[in-house]
């Protein structure tokens, strides 16, 4: 016996075992059900046959005897050990042919190297996996797991590289920023033209629609979210008497045909650029429709629709309705119904701007004049508030910092047009029944005043040519007296070889006698800045259905002007516009401590407010530090 119990005698072991594994030091080690795993057998070695051990203190397993049927269980090999050594371990050697892989207490020995040829019971096979094939071998032993793990390999790799792709693309699509969005007409910039004289395609001296399509991408480059087209229905003696209108229903022959205006909305369209009529309806239409229809009006306060219950189409009998309805059937966005308040009186002005809205719906606009709601009862303005979505207002810049101011602040109070549940302003410096920004004033005018203008809350409009300062017809020699009442729509002059028209035709008006072609970069860099910020295109702060101004005047004498524009959680910017003729040094650390200059040759620059310098006729846009 060695030191762990294990009887090393042949005749208990009941086999000729070999001298050198009675004698070798791992027979002190020797283990049940270690044989196999831990020393395989050297392929010159012959291969003994399999033998099976079995514990003394295993359960018996009553294993039936080769040839003899004999039942021989733990309890009779027991009475062949020595009854005398009670530390002695009885182990039973069996000569068994091959067996299942799977059995409890027979093994499989495993070759050397692939290709080495192993002995078997006296059979050579191949040294790789030595596993017999039998009937209760499970099913998957016989798969392919090669051709598995390749195919696993390849199904994760392209689940990973689909993930990264995934998160990629949702990272890629992202919004570059969080800003509130508002409808297309709200905060962003109209451009109103009068196409007679901004650009003729055809030789004939007058602007028309296919010349005002040949510069789309100047509109585009500006940056505006509308154009606002004025005074394109016949008239006699177009343009010089273009007030005059004979038909809604058709476009002036001098600029051109109604396939003009239905290609001009296409392109207008592809740049995200929306188109915009004036209907001028006074005097061609002497009275209202007389509606017959029972209208149940439900007023929404969050986006001012209003649902109405026909009982027929009065659109034959409406001839505003008729040509609203012709329009938009060409791409048209909306209209600026003009002259309204000749209809003050009128029994049906409500009911017949509720149809008009109704027919245009929630994504097309109905704009009506500040002077309609100057014209009527608070109870009228009360109802038409709800069924037009901007307001046309006016703003003289000529009678000082102070009436501006004032006007501002009072339309920001008003009970019908304040921000946030009515409807937006439509801020306007200039028109066709205007004078021009600069005339008999700086050149500069038109931008300090542009830049101002682009800082209220609500919706601006940029008339044609303000934007680089065009003034009004340059006539020295008094030859175009017969057309005085014209002069603020002088022909638009072009930074570029293609002039307003060919060289061997005359403008039917002379072109502005100045242009500050450097202008339209600040203005169209302006233009960008509030289309980003929404402290400046939001009109107000909504919160829990209330609404909040986020416009505040800060200063109104001595020529200077002050705004201030705010949001919650973005930066705060103030323009300071100096209307005056002297260059000023002004103390404002009272109300701002230092900034960033936005806009201009000095675009990048800090500023503090203890000593900051103001132009003549100059406007600095500056974003505060928080």
């Amino acid at each position: 016996m060695n030191n762990l119990g294990i009887s090393t005698d042949p005749a208990l072991l009941g086999v000729e075992l070999p001298s050198s594994l009675m004698t070798s030091p791992s027979v002190s080690t020797f283990m049940p059900e270690e044989d196999a795993s831990i020393c395989p057998l050297l392929p010159t070695t012959p291969s003994p046959p399999p033998m099976d051990f079995i514990h003394p203190l295993t359960p018996s397993t009553g294993i039936e005897e080769e040839n003899t049927g004999e039942l021989r269980g733990d309890d009779a090999q027991a009475e062949t050990s020595s009854s005398g050594s009670s530390s002695g371990i009885g182990i039973q050697v069996t000569a068994n042919g091959p067996g299942s892989l799977f059995n409890k207490h027979a093994y499989q020995h495993l070759g050397g190297k692939n290709g080495d040829i192993v002995q078997e019971n006296g059979v050579n096979q191949t040294g790789v996996f030595s596993i017999p094939i039998t009937k209760d071998t499970p099913s998957f032993v016989k798969w392919n797991w090669p051709l598995i793990r390749t195919c696993t390999l390849f199904l994760f790799m392209a689940m990973l590289i689909a993930m990264c792709a995934i998160v990629i693309s949702m990272i890629f699509n992202l919004p570059k920023t969080c800003n509130p969005e508002t409808p297309w007409y709200k905060g962003s910039v109209f451009y109103e033209i009068f196409p007679a004289s901004f650009q003729d395609s055809n030789g004939d001296g007058l602007g028309d629609l296919k010349g005002l399509a040949s510069r789309v991408d100047y509109i585009e480059s500006l940056g505006v979210g509308a154009v606002r087209l004025n005074s394109i229905f016949p008239a006699k003696h177009y343009p010089d008497h273009f007030q005059n209108v004979t038909t809604l229903m058709d476009i002036d022959e001098i600029l051109g045909s109604t396939r003009d205006i239905s290609y001009l909305t296409r392109i207008f369209h592809r740049r995200n650029i929306s188109l915009v009529l004036d209907l001028p309806i006074y005097p061609l239409i002497k009275h209202l429709a007389v509606l017959k229809k029972n209208s149940s009006e439900a007023v929404n306060a969050t986006d001012f629709e209003v649902q109405d219950v026909f009982q027929e189409d009065d659109s034959e009998d409406d001839p505003v309705l008729t040509a609203m309805r012709y329009w938009l059937s060409v791409g048209v966005d909306g209209f600026y119904v003009k002259g309204l308040e000749n209809y003050a009186d009128d029994p049906y002005l409500v009911d017949n701007i509720q149809e008009w809205k109704f027919a245009l719906g929630s994504d097309r606009i109905l704009m009506v004049s500040k002077v309609l709601f100057d014209s009527v009862s608070d109870d009228i303005a009360a109802k038409i508030k709800h069924c037009v979505d901007l307001v046309d207002v006016f703003v003289d810049v000529s009678n000082g910092t102070k009436i501006i101011a004032e006007r501002v602040q009072s339309l920001l109070n008003s009970v019908h047009l304040a921000p946030g549940f009515g409807p937006w302003i439509h801020w306007s410096l200039g028109g066709v029944t205007e004078r021009r920004l600069s005339q008999g004033m700086s050149t500069n005018t038109s931008l300090a005043a542009t830049l101002m203008q682009l800082m209220l809350p609500g919706t601006p409009s940029i008339f044609y040519g303000d934007e680089v300062a065009l003034q009004e017809v340059y006539d020295p020699l008094g030859d175009h007296e017969d057309s005085k009442h014209l002069h603020h729509l002088s022909t638009m002059v072009w930074d570029s070889d293609i002039k307003f028209t060919v060289k061997e035709s005359l403008p039917w008006l002379p072109p502005g006698a100045f242009v500050a072609f450097h202008h339209f970069e600040i203005v169209s860099g302006m233009i960008r800045l509030r289309k980003t910020a929404p402290s400046i295109y939001q009109n107000a702060v909504i919160k829990e259905s209330q609404s909040v101004l986020n416009t505040a005047v800060r200063y109104s004498k001595n020529d200077i002007l002050i705004l201030e524009r705010w949001y919650p959680r973005r930066n705060t910017f103030t323009s300071i516009s100096n209307f005056g003729t002297k260059a000023l040094v002004l103390d404002l650390s009272g109300m701002f401590y230092s900034g960033e200059i936005m806009l201009g040759p000095l675009r990048g620059e800090k500023v503090f407010f203890s000593s900051i310098q103001v132009k003549p006729m100059e406007t600095l846009i500056v974003k505060l530090d928080k």
